[in-house]
């Protein structure tokens, strides 16, 4: 089985996508949504969290939240044009009367902006969706007016693709239930690595965030099951504090039972690119997995076979 083309060719999406106009919205931002598509606003969350003086809040529900208004931006993004869910956000943001942008391919959600003359974003089709992240991610940033984006990006286009990196995680955990924890801006990451895995490989996986972890979850460890495969993904520029943490969990939880860790550490100066580099690893991973069970991580039935349950969408 070959590796995934879209998934070698992850930061070449970066690089040869059109770079956007910046802009910096006022007020609050709340990006739409689901599965592949979604992940794009946990990581503009992130990066607004830890860096920027902008509140971006991800929504991967129906309709909006109850508090939302008119003075809120709202950016839907989907794929395929066609997630029920998204539609239903976008729908409930013109009822609210707030102003809405969308990125997407076409579908619905392209004619329901051209009908109301809201913004488009049209981007490349022909992927699979949680293939599609950079094509996506980018023209999300520029919308909400990320710092320094440009020069975030150019490093991103600078990273490398370990392929032998990624095989040896996935031999690592091969046949364990992998168990991902991360901290602060790395949150996304731990979610994309759980999603992929669970999509490309067809098993399941977990992940928490540390500190959170260390108030509930740690006490799970202390009669786990023998085929659990904690990966431990961290930040290269984290605080003592965190350093601190991460490591006191690692002695008490894991290393004095003897469970094995794999600990990865983000690559890169830029925010972006530490995340983008552990989530383009950990799509890696995934492929691997799928290989060395002979699975085959394009199809995704169980989710089509759910659309259909639910009238197709």
């Amino acid at each position: 089985m070959e590796i995934e083309p879209d998934t070698l060719n992850f930061i070449s999406m970066f690089e040869n996508t059109k770079n956007y106009k910046i802009e910096q919205p006022k007020g609050r931002i709340i990006v739409s949504g689901m599965g592949g598509s979604g992940i794009s606003g946990l990581i503009a969350s992130s990066l607004s969290n830890a860096f920027e003086d902008l509140q971006v809040i991800p929504w991967t529900n129906y309709e909006l939240p109850k508090w939302v208004n008119k003075k809120d931006l709202i950016i839907c993004i989907s794929y395929s044009g066609n997630t029920a869910e998204t539609l239903s956000a976008a729908n409930r943001a013109i009822e609210i009367g707030c102003k809405l942008e969308v990125i997407t391919t076409g579908g619905k959600l392209e004619e329901l902006a051209i009908q109301n003359n809201f913004n488009i974003t049209k981007i490349e089709s022909g992927h699979q969706p949680r293939a599609a992240l950079p094509l996506l991610l980018k023209p999300l940033l520029y919308k909400i007016g990320i710092s320094d984006l440009n020069k975030q990006i150019d490093e991103v286009c600078r990273l490398e693709t370990d392929v032998k990196e990624a095989q040896i995680i996935a031999k690592q955990i091969n046949g364990k239930l992998p168990c991902i924890y991360t901290n602060g801006l790395l949150t996304p990451v731990g979610y994309r690595w759980r999603c992929q895995i669970e999509e490309n490989a067809k098993i399941l996986a977990m992940n928490h965030e540390i500190p959170e972890m260390n108030h509930n979850e740690i006490v799970g460890w202390t009669n786990s099951p023998s085929n659990m495969a904690v990966i431990l993904i961290r930040d290269n520029k984290e605080s003592e504090t965190i350093k601190n943490r991460i490591n006191a969990t690692m002695n008490i939880a894991w290393t004095s039972k003897g469970i094995r860790i794999t600990e990865i550490y983000a690559k890169g100066k830029h925010p972006l690119t530490r995340i983008i580099s552990m989530v383009l690893l950990g799509d890696l991973v995934s492929i691997e997995l799928a290989k060395l069970n002979s699975v085959d991580p394009t199809p995704v039935r169980i989710i089509e076979d759910l659309k259909k349950a639910l009238g197709g969408n």
